[in-house]
């Protein structure tokens, strides 16, 4: 049985953004792809913010979205984890109902 597909949002701080995507383009085998976009977090755990950041209330982040199979988000976590000790990285895992490409 195909693992069912599930999307993985991860949401990490713009410091170690080179990090995080050479770690992701590395994971072997080969993820099916993801989109990366900048943002602005907002929240108490602002740990990792700088003075500027901590002024204005919001730290500067960057978001990871895929698409991938349920059977592989362990790999990419642990991937991830093990790249970026200590890090303050928040993520989630939502259910997709359908995927596809418009031909």
């Amino acid at each position: 049985m195909d693992s069912p597909l599930r999307k993985l949002t991860l949401v990490c701080p713009k410091s170690i953004q080179p990090t995080v995507l050479d770690t992701l383009d590395a994971i072997d085998p080969p993820l099916p792809g993801y989109t990366s976009q900048d943002g602005l977090g907002h929240g108490s755990s602002m740990d990792l913010a700088s003075t500027a950041e901590k002024v204005k209330g919001a730290m500067k982040v960057f978001t990871v979205l895929m698409v991938l199979p349920e059977n592989a988000i362990p790999l990419v976590l642990e991937t991830i984890r093990q790249a970026c000790p200590r890090r303050q990285i928040s993520y989630w895992i939502e259910p997709v109902l359908d995927f596809g490409r418009l031909k």
